[in-house]
């Protein structure tokens, strides 16, 4: 088992910080057409290592022997898999290296390009200012993190991280630390595997499911342009096919046209107009406007413009009181609304029936009574939760219609996707929900995984609050770069970060303690 570990130390009156992270290192062979293949190197001697207690930055000079001709043929590399760097200076005696950001107290060793070993040096002590953190690789006792020896008032957090990629993100792992010098005894721990999933999370799961099949079978399309607003009028009454179970079935309803904008059409399901204590007009009016005046300008910024499959240059919100019953009456969630990719393509791509072959968003009705679908759902409550389901969806949407057009059918990952929505959410304000989840998260850290393929609500809180820090750290011109991209899952965050998956996951679990304590105060690890 491989882990990431993050380390916090704190004195009285100030705390130190530094943080550990796993690194596999791999062995490469090489090979050569000579049969007797190419000269090896002499492993290098290394003999002496001055000054002998440190900081990151610091310059040292390493001495020995069967350096690299070439200086910048030696690799120096401190206690720690991922501190090591390339000399600046030197010659086959002398090197003279920077003491990089994730060293560690322990032997400093110098390999040289092609030898088979390294040559191991005497140790040094590598100190740790105020509130600093730093990534340390290595588990079990042949690899072990040595630090400064504390004085009784000191302490260390340490944050494990596992890193095996082939191992299922719902193992539970075990983990022990050994504190021969730091303090007493030994510290066991089990990560818990504790998920809370609503109707909501099974829906959104099956939508996503629905979008990859959609992509893998259809095939990339051409490229669509957004069209200006369609100069023909919008029709009064409209028949639309909606998506009423995870079965897969759907119904057909009539709508009436209740508001409308440049970018978006508001239809009404006829089955409401008479319902008592419904939506009145200035809701209709309200979710129009909101999505011309704020949530298309906030989210095309943000992650790019939508396709326009029926050339019209608008957007459809349908209120049906079909989604309403979509959840079961007393579900620990609700189905607030929905974007469905059926609605992109024609039959024979998706049967006829399953498809209104136009951008559109599905929402709930109002009914406070529970009249039409056995739940009750006032009229205040559904004129707030509408606008914030448009600004998650119409993510989707556009995230969906640009891999389709643009980018030859590639499949973005749930647990990633969903991320980004609810990063939609933020940046529209809509953020009670996302805060309700982030607590789950922070409850637990431990128990969930970001990459949770189902998207359980512990999990949506702690993507959200990893995308809300790489967007603070990283600019919000990821967002856009994530959606943009054939790419799925951690190479969309190596490709946007430009640095290591794990790297960044590991700042993310130190800025989850230290942000706004000011033990660091460091743009890396405090949320903005």
């Amino acid at each position: 088992m491989q882990h990431w570990n993050r380390w916090i130390a704190r004195s009285m009156t100030f705390r130190v910080c530094a943080a550990a992270a796993v690194a596999a290192v791999a062995a490469t062979a090489g090979c050569s057409d000579d049969p007797e293949g190419p000269e090896i190197p002499p492993t290098p001697v290394v003999t002496g290592v001055s000054p002998t207690t440190v900081s990151p930055g610091d310059t040292v000079t390493v001495t020995g022997s069967d350096f690299a001709d070439v200086f910048t043929d030696n690799t120096v590399k401190f206690a720690s898999s991922t501190g090591k760097t390339t000399p600046f200076a030197g010659s086959k005696s002398k090197l003279s290296v920077v003491v990089p950001g994730n060293a560690s107290t322990g032997p400093v060793s110098v390999t040289v390009a092609g030898a088979s070993q390294a040559g191991v040096g005497p140790s040094i002590v590598v100190e740790r200012s105020v509130g600093e953190v730093w990534v340390f690789g290595g588990t079990g006792a042949g690899n072990p993190l040595k630090l400064p020896v504390p004085n009784m008032n000191t302490e260390y957090l340490i944050i494990p991280h596992a890193t095996n990629r082939s191992r299922p993100f719902s193992e539970i792992f075990s983990y022990t630390i050994d504190a021969n010098e730091a303090t007493s005894g030994t510290a066991p721990a089990v990560a818990k595997v504790l998920l809370t999933y609503s109707i909501r999370e099974e829906f959104d799961w099956f939508l996503r499911g629905n979008e990859a099949t959609l992509l893998a079978e259809a095939g990339p399309r051409p490229v669509l342009q957004k069209s200006l607003r369609a100069e023909r009028a919008a029709p009064m009454f409209k028949t639309f096919n909606v998506l009423s179970s995870l079965n897969g079935n759907f119904t057909q309803i009539r709508a009436m046209l209740r508001y409308e904008t440049p970018t978006s059409l508001v239809y009404a399901d006829v089955d409401t107009i008479l319902t008592g204590g419904n939506l009145a007009d200035s809701d209709y009016k309200n979710f129009g406007d909101t999505f011309e005046n704020s949530t298309r300008p906030i989210n095309t910024g943000a992650f790019g413009v939508e396709s326009d499959v029926d050339g019209n240059g608008q957007v459809i919100i349908l209120l049906t009181p079909v989604v309403n019953r979509l959840t079961p009456p007393g579900s620990a969630g609700i189905i607030g609304g929905f974007f469905l990719s059926n609605d992109l393509f024609s039959p024979p791509v998706v049967p006829v029936g399953t498809t209104n072959e136009a951008e559109i968003f599905y929402l709930i009705v109002a009914e406070p009574g529970g009249e039409l679908s056995g739940n009750a759902f006032p009229v205040a409550f559904v004129a707030d939760e509408n606008n914030a389901t448009i600004a998650h969806e119409y993510e989707h949407l556009i995230s969906f219609s640009h891999r389709l057009f643009n980018q030859g059918g590639a499949t973005q990952t749930t647990w990633l996707e969903e991320g980004m929505a609810h990063m939609a959410e933020d940046l529209n304000g809509f953020d009670q929900a996302n805060i309700d989840r982030a607590n789950l998260y922070l409850g637990d850290p431990a128990s969930i995984t970001l990459e949770h393929e189902k998207a359980p609500l512990e999990q949506r809180g702690g993507i959200y609050l990893f995308l809300r820090y790489v967007t603070d750290r990283f600019g919000e011109g990821i967002l856009k770069d994530i959606v943009q991209s054939q790419c799925a899952g951690r190479p969309c965050i190596e490709a946007a970060t430009g640095q290591g998956f794990y790297e960044t996951v590991a700042d993310f679990f130190a800025t989850l303690f230290l942000s706004g304590k000011g033990i660091n105060t460091s743009n890396q690890y405090n949320y903005q």
